[in-house]
């Protein structure tokens, strides 16, 4: 049995980095395809600036999602568990339903399927890094940080319900035009914010910087 959990340890990253690639491969074709198809977004309009921001923000949560399972495969060593190989499939019809919406009228459903892909990305997260922090290879970091706390929790918890009160506002108020957009502009600002932090923590892992 130990030599099976080591074998599945060894092979896990390969495996799914393998599968994330190919789901983030077939969510960009979506996407290129949606942007072909779509004749709006060619023509000066606020329908045309919603849907750019649409796809801005896709194109960034596709970067975030891979950066986020690069990171920790290639930086932290963990026991994989068999529901390790198959959020990656739900993440990805989160993914392409997120794409599907984009469209010349603003859909607030897009807004509640980008609040459950923060929430799915974030738990992936969590549950990975709890388990990497018990494995001792990976002690280095984890003794200069500590456990996570509901603190740390507070900016995802913020997002997600900022994007579901933006979505329930839209609703209810039935404005098609500023809200949407500033909607958009916050998702973008948070995406990018996160990369840039997973790009902190992939620097910290790789010793480049304490």
């Amino acid at each position: 049995m130990h030599k099976t959990r080591a074998r599945a340890q060894a092979q896990f990253p390969s495996v799914l980095l393998t599968l994330i690639s190919i789901i983030q491969a077939l969510a960009l074709e979506l996407m290129w395809g949606k942007i072909l198809e779509s004749d709006f977004l060619w023509e000066w309009s606020i329908q045309a600036i919603t849907g750019w921001g649409l796809i801005t923000v896709s194109f960034m949560g596709i970067l975030q999602i891979w950066a986020m399972y690069s990171t920790m495969v290639m930086g932290f060593v963990w026991q994989p568990l068999l529901r390790d190989s198959i959020v990656p499939f739900i993440i990805g019809i989160q993914e392409f339903m997120l794409i599907s919406l984009i469209g010349i009228e603003f859909s607030t459903l897009w807004l509640y399927v980008l609040a459950s892909l923060f929430v799915t990305a974030h738990w992936v997260s969590h549950s990975s890094l709890r388990r990497a922090r018990v494995d001792p290879e990976n002690s280095q970091f984890f003794d200069k940080v500590s456990p996570a706390g509901l603190r740390d929790f507070l900016p995802a918890i913020i997002t997600i319900a900022t994007l579901v009160l933006f979505g329930l506002v839209i609703d209810i108020t039935g404005n098609t035009s500023w809200l949407p957009v500033a909607a958009i502009v916050f998702a973008n600002i948070i995406l990018f914010w996160q990369i840039m932090s997973l790009r902190s923590l992939w620097q910290m892992l790789m010793g480049l910087t304490d």
